[in-house]
């Protein structure tokens, strides 16, 4: 299976010059200890869909990552990037749903944007085939704030429909592993708290729902 990226040093990558994606295990890590992202993001899907909170930053496990699903809106749902930025690494060639597997076995399907505060950002268990088929994407596209990425999905270790969202600050050097994973990521090291924009607190909350749109 073929993931496209940026960096050209990993066998499985195809690629601009510099990427790769591994789970640590820092499920104990508080999340309060996550510090809060630099940037403003909006939801990530597209503008008028709304969205429960699955999991949020301090009930995920590990902590430090975000799970949404559209529950009202246009189908197929689409996920939207969350902040103006560049596409880094592609995976959308999986289609079998792995839930219960350990993580490292998974095979998930994903997106990594850049954004120019240093941040990036991770979309993972999106459609099969949706973000370089249907959305029409590749390695190296700019994006905006809105820019369709792909269709929410079940690929992967998911128990159901969704996005799996992440901010992190990675490695300049081999950022992600082959599977979509922060490398360096020991407790949570990478990763930030994101702040919401047009959500009360700049944070969403397990059993929330809110509804999508642009940041004013």
């Amino acid at each position: 299976m073929m993931v496209r990226s940026i960096f050209s040093h990993v066998r499985t990558f195809v690629l601009l010059p510099g990427l790769f994606l591994a789970v640590p295990c820092d499920a104990q890590t508080p999340a309060a200890s996550i510090p809060a992202s630099q940037g403003f993001y909006r939801l990530p899907y597209a503008d008028g869909t709304t969205l429960e909170v699955f999991d949020d930053v301090e009930s995920h496990r590990p902590v430090g990552r975000t799970d949404l699903f559209a529950v009202d809106g246009q189908r197929p749902y689409r996920v939207v990037a969350a902040a103006a930025g560049r596409i880094m690494a592609i995976q959308d060639g999986y289609s079998e749903q792995q839930s219960g597997r350990a993580a490292r076995e998974c095979r998930n399907n994903f997106v990594w944007i850049a954004h120019p505060n240093g941040e990036w950002t991770n979309y993972s268990h999106l459609a099969h085939g949706t973000v370089t088929g249907r959305a029409g994407l590749k390695v190296g596209d700019e994006v905006q704030a809105g820019t369709w990425l792909g269709d929410e999905g079940t690929v992967g270790c998911s128990m159901l429909d969704h996005v799996h969202f992440e901010v992190a600050v990675p490695r300049r050097d081999d950022p992600i592993d082959a599977g979509g994973f922060l490398n360096d990521n020991a407790d949570g090291a990478r990763l930030r708290r994101p702040r919401f924009c047009g959500v009360e607190g700049e944070a969403v909350r397990k059993g929330e729902r809110h509804r999508a749109g642009s940041c004013r």
